[in-house]
């Protein structure tokens, strides 16, 4: 879900740090201490910034060139019950789920189901081809790249349809007709321009069940998180999740909306295959080490085209996966009712820059980004 929301939160934060190891590229802990006066700024400037910003609680990984580790965690995963974030609280992710999918579809394409250019309509029922026009041309890679031409379906109007029955048990067909009928839905021709679409990864979430015979949440599972170990991530709404150590969400725009988003107020449905991941940044940095050191494909020429970013994108995004600016690497950000996230390793230097947090305001995490990227590649 990619929306904006105007916020004002004031937080009373507590403060957790842990000083852990650097990870090689296999994913294994080096032997190598922090330096601790990197993690003591890292700390504070997620204190500062979380003060400044008014957010309700974040957690963060960070890993500077030299190899120092700074997981570090602030502020409240519980307003109500006064719970605070730790380094292993799980928050909501949203579009960096897009990530953990493709690497699905194209460990796929490694195996033989499909080509990247194969049509979507050659695998999917014809009532789904038929949904949107132009849909038999459009391929498996221009759904990856977001260059199909197909409607976002998460439009205003969708969102006030969701808080009207927020519980309500989204299907992904009912998405899918909702972007082929929406009052504003449009269409352009396929590979013509890059446009941002979420219903773009709920067909890949069809197509990978259907050339597989099982649910997209265990592809995922036994695909990626068994693989990596990772212990803290889950498809929300699809497997069930801990409720321990679960961050709540927080909206607050002024005169418009409050809202504490959790699993009983607002259900993952709505962010099937495209934003249903929870996880914690942790097990996010050992993800995106994992792919971008190729270890969840067969091929160097596989993450070779998941990285290389269409011109559509002003060569900015790959299949699932967004280039970064100046030296942060590859990686996603994402946003949903209550929750912003945004992660980014570089596999040449090392570095790596994971936040989660549970208010809406992209003020903060541009900040937070800014301020990060300064102290790992100081002028």
């Amino acid at each position: 879900m990619k929306k904006s929301f105007a916020i004002c939160m004031i937080a009373a934060f507590l403060i957790g740090i842990i000083i852990v190891p650097a990870c090689k590229k296999n994913n294994d802990p080096d032997p190598i201490s922090s330096d601790s006066t990197f993690v003591q700024k890292v700390d504070k400037i997620l204190q500062d910034t979380m003060a400044k910003y008014g957010i309700a609680g974040a957690t963060m990984y960070v890993v500077d060139v030299q190899g120092n580790v700074a997981l570090t965690s602030a502020g409240m995963a519980d307003n109500e019950q006064q719970i605070p974030v730790n380094p292993e609280t799980k928050f909501r992710v949203a579009s960096i789920s897009k990530t953990f999918l493709a690497v699905v579809v194209l460990q796929l394409m490694e195996e033989g189901m499909f080509a990247l250019d194969d049509k979507y309509a050659d695998y999917l029922a014809d009532s789904i081809v038929a949904l949107y026009p132009c849909g038999s041309e459009v391929t498996i890679r221009q759904l990856l790249e977001h260059t199909s031409g197909i409607y976002d379906f998460e439009d205003m109007q969708f969102i006030a349809m969701l808080l009207g029955d927020p519980t309500h048990h989204w299907t992904p067909w009912e998405l899918l007709v909702y972007a082929a009928t929406a009052d504003s839905a449009h269409f352009d021709p396929p590979g013509t321009l890059y446009h941002y679409s979420n219903t773009n990864y709920i067909l890949l979430g069809q197509l990978v069940e259907k050339v597989t015979g099982i649910s997209m949440q265990e592809n995922i599972r036994d695909r990626v998180l068994t693989p990596l170990q990772l212990q803290n991530t889950f498809s929300g709404g699809l497997e069930a999740v801990p409720q321990s150590n679960y961050a709540n969400g927080y909206v607050d725009i002024p005169g418009m909306l409050q809202m504490t988003v959790n699993d009983q107020t607002l259900p993952l449905y709505f962010e099937w295959a495209h934003g249903q991941m929870i996880s914690t940044a942790h097990d996010l940095y050992i993800f995106y080490n994992a792919v971008l050191n190729k270890d969840l494909f067969q091929n160097q020429s596989t993450l070779d085209a998941m990285l290389e970013c269409s011109a559509l994108s002003n060569g900015t995004y790959g299949m699932g996966i967004a280039k970064n600016s100046q030296q942060l690497g590859y990686g996603h950000a994402g946003e949903t009712l209550g929750f912003i996230s945004f992660a980014t390793v570089n596999p040449e230097t090392g570095s790596a820059i994971v936040l989660l947090y549970n208010t809406q305001d992209h003020d903060f995490q541009g900040a937070m980004v800014k301020a990060i990227y300064y102290l790992i590649y100081p002028e």
